[in-house]
């Protein structure tokens, strides 16, 4: 676990890299797969003990080369699951935040993440500053790996690029979130999704953008989401805004599933957004309104009167190689 020293404890040295991995199927659910009904279940979603076993052992030798690789070149590190990044701070790291909080820190500036895109945006949560992010798609038959530069296969060659310094990291912008109820989140490397914590119940807002062009709407809907350039290749993509590029200094805002009146017709419900100049202000209408970062872990309540502030503040900005 990664422990936070008590007041006036020196902090353990730094490693050169750090590095997170995921935990497989095989890990999570070993428990699950001893009773029948979860077996079962594992047995009609086509998978069972021989193909988890068989993608358990690619990422474990994934995992053991990258490991051997980074000890030929006498570089130490520091190896964390998932389960060690507790947003909470009880295991004593806090996500990063600009002037706050510094996150993951290691020598050489460098994080290395072992899974796929969940595992890198958990871990981008911990991550800022100076420090760059490097995520290998550790089975790629098995796992979805946009945003990881590597694999199994171009594992040895890109990281000896990385580490001699002929690969650059890009500079990629991350919204950063803020609720009136002062809730401490991280900078969402993906995306953002607002609206009712109950998927089956509708969502009542008012959106506001702010900047050169003003705009504001009461709507009703299934819930909205904010998008960066990075994840506007994911669910965001599906409302036909287009793909941006990583760098890009713009966003993405769409609305899910519209209510439609014949007296009043929505007209903010798919927008891209000057990161420069323009933010977005939602107003809360509903008692149990939910907040997600990069996904379901991460999230908070807001209720009636609540408001949430979302922009590409220059703070949140996540050098990583893509």
């Amino acid at each position: 676990m990664l422990a936070r020293p008590s007041s006036g404890e020196s902090r353990p040295p730094l490693t050169d890299v750090v590095v997170i991995q995921k935990k497989t199927a095989l890990e999570r659910y070993a428990n699950e797969f001893k009773s029948d009904s979860a077996r079962t279940y594992f047995l009609r979603d086509g998978q069972n003990d021989e193909t988890l076993q068989k993608a358990h052992n690619q990422h474990c030798q994934t995992l053991d080369s990258l490991l051997a690789m980074l000890t030929e070149q006498s570089l130490s590190y520091s190896l964390h699951t998932l389960d060690d990044l507790n947003g909470d701070g009880n295991a004593g790291l806090f996500p990063y935040q600009f002037g706050t909080h510094p996150g993951l820190q290691s020598r050489l500036n460098l994080v290395l993440t072992v899974g796929g895109d969940g595992t890198l945006l958990r871990t981008s949560h911990f991550v800022g500053g100076e420090t760059r992010m490097l995520g290998i798609n550790s089975v790629p038959q098995h796992s979805v790996g946009h945003l990881c530069a590597l694999k199994p296969e171009t594992l040895e060659r890109g990281l000896q690029d990385i580490l001699s310094s002929q690969r650059a990291a890009k500079h990629v912008r991350r919204l950063v979130a803020r609720t009136s109820k002062g809730d401490a989140l991280p900078y969402a490397l993906n995306d953002i999704y607002f609206g009712h914590q109950h998927p089956a119940s509708a969502s009542r807002y008012t959106l506001s953008i702010e900047g050169p062009r003003a705009l504001s709407e009461r709507q009703l809907s299934s819930g909205l989401w904010i998008s960066t350039a990075a994840g506007s290749t994911a669910a965001i993509r599906s409302y036909g805004l287009g793909a941006l590029d990583v760098t890009s200094n713009q966003y993405l805002v769409a609305v899910r599933e519209p209510y439609v009146h014949p007296d009043h017709h929505l007209t903010l419900t798919k927008l891209a957004l000057d990161g420069d100049h323009e933010s977005v202000t939602l107003f809360s209408r509903m008692r149990h309104g939910i907040v997600c970062i990069d996904g379901p872990v991460t999230a908070c309540v807001l209720g009636f009167g609540d408001t949430l502030e979302v922009g590409l503040a220059p703070e949140g900005m996540l050098m990583i190689y893509v």
